[in-house]
């Protein structure tokens, strides 16, 4: 039988063990909240706890010396962006032999994307939250400190026209299965369909993201840019059930780290919406259909991706501001942002055949090496 004192002595080693058992815990959170740059958020869950004990003590230090090392970026933020990927390059590409455009020219397919994303965390990018950049203070458009750790850079990524409209070798629908993940019904090969966590650029993000939670700042990941004309995620706007479906999906999408951006209701410039010939008529018929049936949807932004990164002029993009959107992107091949009292704007660099072909340089020296990206298979691109 034990004595008094043994007893005593027991209490105590098993409640300094539940202590350890507890700091642990709180510092291994804490330091995977803190390789998000979630610094303030980690810090917090230590101090709550109300847990005196060296382990917690390291770990506060740490975290004290991590944002102390923080710089603020004042560079121009580099912008990339992709469109749905081609899963099944051989359901696309049947002739390699002859020059190709369209889905060759302007898009990447899945394993480039996975072959790129290593050499953009290795070059140290954080992916970056484009609402963030910039806000309005006082009427006046200003950009918002980014602090990160010296040798990293922040990244925009974005994604254009996910409407799941374009047919084989592509995804067509966007769903949550039973366990509640996102996944994606791609057509295979063989004529079954294929279901998928990574069938498109954000499944593909997301699956890095979880092995390098430090590539995402505060989990941010990208910007889905939307139209209206083709609905979104293979959903229609304007079918009760189906806007349904597309609510629940954009709210998991948002969840897991992602927003969304107007790409302009009709993605027209053949009827003189986005291009030289474009009128206030047009631009306000274009922002306010958007507006109208989209948002109901996806939720209110402030974020407009131009389709063809068309640069609309004044009095016409007076439209877009009217409507609440702030920060307008462009597409050129290189980086550049510009501050204007009443919004900004930012240029893009769109990843896919045609900019791996002919950008390469610029490619190769801003984010990655082209020829271990590129698929050599694929047919010349026009």
């Amino acid at each position: 039988m034990l004595s008094d004192a043994q007893i005593i002595e027991e209490i105590h080693r098993l409640e300094e063990e539940e202590d350890l058992r507890a700091a642990e815990a709180l510092a291994n959170e804490a330091r995977s909240l803190a390789r998000e740059y979630r610094y303030d958020e980690a810090t917090m869950i230590l101090l709550l706890s109300g847990l005196r004990h060296p382990m917690v003590e390291e770990a506060l230090q740490e975290l004290e010396e991590q944002k102390a090392a923080l710089v603020n970026y004042t560079g121009d933020v580099p912008h990339i962006f992709f469109h749905s990927l081609i899963v099944y390059p051989e359901m696309l590409f049947t002739d390699r032999e002859t020059p190709m455009g369209g889905y060759n020219s302007g898009f990447s397919e899945k394993e480039e994307l996975e072959r790129l994303l290593p050499q953009l965390y290795e070059r140290g990018y954080v992916l970056y939250d484009l609402d963030k950049l910039w806000v309005k203070e006082d009427g006046r458009m200003v950009r918002q400190e980014i602090l990160l750790p010296p040798g990293k850079t922040p990244l925009i990524l974005s994604v254009d026209d996910v409407a799941y409209a374009y047919g084989e070798g592509f995804a067509s629908r966007l769903f949550l299965d039973e366990s509640g993940a996102l996944a994606y019904t791609v057509p295979a090969p063989d004529g079954s369909v294929s279901v998928m966590a990574d069938g498109d650029v954000m499944g593909v993000v997301d699956a890095f993201v979880r092995e390098h939670p430090d590539f995402a700042y505060q989990g941010h990941k990208g910007t889905i840019a939307l139209t209206g004309f083709q609905g979104a995620f293979g959903y229609s706007y304007d079918i009760p059930e189906e806007a349904e479906a597309l609510r629940t999906v954009a709210a998991a999408l948002k969840a897991d780290g992602w927003n969304f951006a107007s790409h302009s209701y009709t993605h027209n410039r053949v009827n003189n919406f986005y291009g030289p010939g474009c009128s206030v008529e047009k631009i306000a018929y274009d922002i306010n259909k958007w507006v109208d049936s989209c948002v109901p949807c996806l939720g209110e932004t402030r974020l407009f991706i131009a389709p063809f990164g068309y640069r609309v002029q004044q009095p016409m993009l007076q439209c877009i501001l009217d409507k609440g959107f702030e920060i307008y992107c462009t597409v050129d091949d290189h980086v550049y942002n510009e501050l204007n009292p009443d919004y900004a704007l930012m240029s893009r660099i769109e990843i896919g055949g045609y900019s791996m072909t002919y950008y390469k340089d610029t490619l190769n020296a801003l984010f990655f090496d082209v020829d271990s990206v590129f698929d050599a298979t694929r047919p010349p691109v026009i």
